[in-house]
This record gives C-alpha cells, sequence and structure tokens, in this order.
C-alpha cells in the first residue's frame, strides 16, 4: 500500500555541491541512512534520486551557478506525483532516532535561515522590509497541489532561464516563490531543519533534522574525521 508521504533525496555524482571524500562518505554512510530509517519508522515511502533527469532534458548546467547546484535542483523533476506530501530533505541532514512524525503539511513549509549575508542579499534585490523573512530551502514540505505548483514554477524558469536575482542558488529560487506565494506559505520550527552552524543560529535542545549546512557545515564533518571523532556521538552529544 503506497504512503500519502513522499520522502526525496538526491544523491548524484559526487553528491553534494560543497564537499570531497570525506564529506561524502559520512553522507552515504550516516546522513541517508537516517533519513531511510526514519521512513521505514513511520512508513513514509522514500525516494533517492541518483540519475540526473536535468542533464538527459538539458544537457548543459549553464541554469545556476556551478554544475553541482544544479543536482540540488534536480528535487522538481520528482514533486509531480501521485502522493499527498512531498518531502524534500537535503543530502546533509542527520535526523535523530527519536524524532517526531511529521507534522500536518499544509501548502508549503520551510525553516527559516538565521539571518546572515544570503537574506540581506535577498531583501536589497528584491526590496523587501528588514523584517522579511529568508528560508532555507534544504528542508521543504509540501501538499499534492502545491508541489505541483512549485514544480511547474521552477521548470517554467529553467526552460525559460529565468534566474534567481542575488545569488544565483536554488534557495533564492525557493525564496522568490515564496514571495510571490506567500498565501500558501507557513513557516515550520527550527526543529525540522537545525542549523546551528550558521552565523546568528538560536540554539534549540531537541531537534528532529540536523542539517549541516553549507561550507561551514562540511568542514566540520570533515574536522570531526580528521580528529577521528565519531559523528554520531558528536550529534547525540549536541542533543543532551
Amino acid at each position: 500500500m503506497q504512503s500519502k508521504h513522499i520522502v526525496i533525496q538526491v544523491d548524484i555524482g559526487e553528491g553534494t555541491q560543497w564537499g570531497n571524500n570525506q564529506t561524502i562518505n559520512a553522507i552515504r554512510e550516516i546522513f541517508i541512512p537516517s533519513v531511510r530509517q526514519y521512513c521505514a519508522k513511520f512508513n513514509y515511502d522514500y525516494l533517492l534520486v541518483t540519475e540526473s533527469l536535468y542533464e538527459k532534458k538539458y544537457s548543459k548546467f549553464d541554469f545556476l551557478e556551478t554544475k553541482n547546484k544544479h543536482f540540488s535542483f534536480e528535487r522538481y523533476f520528482h514533486f509531480i506525483n501521485d502522493y499527498d506530501y512531498t518531502i524534500y530533505i537535503d543530502n546533509d541532514v542527520y535526523i535523530y532516532p527519536d524524532a517526531q512524525k511529521l507534522p500536518d503539511i499544509n501548502g508549503l513549509m520551510n525553516v527559516r535561515e538565521p539571518e546572515g549575508n544570503s537574506s540581506k542579499i535577498f531583501r536589497e534585490v528584491n526590496n523587501l522590509s528588514n523584517d522579511s523573512q529568508y528560508f532555507n530551502s534544504g528542508v521543504t514540505f509540501c501538499d499534492n497541489n502545491t508541489a505541483n505548483i512549485l514544480s511547474n514554477y521552477m521548470l517554467n524558469r529553467l526552460k525559460n532561464k529565468i534566474r534567481s536575482k542575488g545569488k544565483n542558488s536554488d534557495n533564492m529560487l525557493l525564496n522568490e516563490f515564496i514571495i510571490e506565494n506567500i498565501n500558501i506559505f507557513k513557516e515550520l520550527g527550527a526543529e525540522w531543519n537545525y542549523m546551528p552552524f550558521l552565523k546568528n543560529s538560536q540554539k534549540i535542545s531537541n531537534p528532529n533534522f540536523f542539517h549541516f549546512v553549507g561550507i561551514a557545515g562540511k568542514q566540520i564533518i570533515n574536522k570531526l574525521q580528521e580528529n577521528k571523532i565519531n559523528i554520531l556521538d558528536f550529534l547525540h552529544q549536541i542533543k543532551k
């Protein structure tokens, strides 16, 4: 029997836009398995995308800033599906064994990114007020109707090479979608995409999803391994 939920991750080629072999090993041996185990626990269907539909359809990696950034865009080829709910999770996210089941999903749902350079650029290029928020695309929840709207929006921008303002990234693209569709957007709590390595991140005590976001996150993954510190021990020590 098909689940109502599909959880999507991407692991194409080098596997991550920031990392090296050390980073990739942790992603494939620890992080992705943690997501699979979470899905098995709550009977969510799981899809790991390992082949690039973008490459097959467009051949040239000329939409986003770098070739590897296109692989995070792959999600949108898979958002049109028969599931009631589509969940996308970056492959550098660890899900704790005691993580809660997914919340009720309505519209599009993302976690606010801590204030930083990206949020400042986003507000500036879009002429937004200082209280406008910037959201992280690395954990995205949406219902079926929203998944269809979001996929069509993104694939249309790709087809017509309508790049984001400011940084040429999938994160900026999603935030542009949000400001154009704010009526179907709802902010998620930080426990669903905890990003403690970003500057200005607020500490929380009981995260469900832990995100090694950005260059800093990958550097920490590598530093732990270089110092022979067990990554799982590190993750569970943080939660205490």
